[in-house]
């Protein structure tokens, strides 16, 4: 007796569409280099112990914009980047006490004992110039492989309007060709009722879509693709230092206590810096 294997049907159609513009690759370094006194960082609050890029600087910095050209159209791609690799290539703890540090754009893998996360921690008064790898997107997510690959330019925000034409009082919408809801309805032919064949296509790259339709498969990408896809906005970057051996900065701790007791001084008050040599490999899509 044979046995019949039944197929899955693909969520999304892999058929490539030739316009949509490719996402383009970077790999950059940043020396962070956070200073002062613990005493100050207790007094300036939740935003203390904090680097980021200059204000303004970003486009420059995170692509290859020379500094002549107009970069405020170009803001927008930084909101939606897609990290491939994070790596920690240096740091240098100055401070007398261990510390954590959260990177914006990359998630927590080292814990404390309260549980919270960190890209890493370091320990007082140390040097390491050891490369560690922070994170990696992983390679096998053939979904997120998938969807950047061919939809790049599209995300939870925009799916609803970009390449959607909205017609004044009617129930319908005209949607691009080359939108992931028209693979969707391609691939999943029960969501429209009936199959969607090229030949309906109106001045070649547009089909009819009902509104009800478009939302349907709008909120079953949202929640069975781009959830499983994790963009970052570049233009939030920053890099922030937490004490780990206590609650603020000014508080006394064991180690702290050691420390003072070596070098016979009052380290709250004394200033100290931190400096770590990052490096981002990150891809962002072009304007169309």
């Amino acid at each position: 007796m044979s046995t019949r294997t039944k197929t899955a049907t693909p969520l999304i159609a892999t058929t490539e569409s030739s316009s949509s513009p490719k996402a383009l690759q970077f790999t950059k370094r940043f020396n962070v280099q956070i200073s002062g006194t613990m005493a100050n960082f207790s007094a300036e609050g939740p935003s203390a112990a904090t680097w980021r890029p200059v204000e303004g600087k970003h486009v420059q910095i995170f692509t290859n914009a020379s500094p002549d050209q107009d970069l405020s159209s170009s803001m927008n791609i930084l909101r939606s980047a897609y990290v491939v690799k994070a790596s920690l290539l240096e740091q240098k703890n100055g401070f007398p006490v261990p510390l954590g540090v959260q990177v914006s754009c990359i998630p927590g893998q080292e814990h404390n004992d309260l549980g919270e996360k960190f890209a890493f921690t370091s320990l007082p008064m140390t040097h390491n110039p050891m490369p560690l790898t922070l994170f990696e997107a992983d390679a096998s997510a053939n979904t997120s492989q998938e969807w950047r690959k061919m939809y790049s330019e599209y995300n939870a925000t925009n799916l609803e309007s970009h390449n959607v034409l909205e017609v004044n009082n009617q129930n319908y919408v005209f949607v691009h060709e080359n939108h992931p809801v028209i693979s969707l309805l391609k691939a999943n032919t029960d969501l429209l009722g009936s199959e969607l064949r090229d030949d309906q296509r109106i001045d070649g790259e547009w089909f009819k879509v009902s509104k009800q339709v478009l939302s349907t498969c709008c909120t079953t990408l949202k929640a069975k693709v781009l959830t499983k896809i994790h963009v970052n906005n570049l233009m939030d970057l920053q890099v922030q230092l937490r004490r780990i051996d206590a609650n603020t900065w000014d508080e006394q701790s064991d180690v702290l206590h050691e420390h003072t007791t070596m070098l016979g001084s009052n380290l709250i008050d004394n200033p100290y810096s931190f400096m770590a040599r990052l490096e981002l490999t990150y891809e962002l899509q072009p304007q169309s």
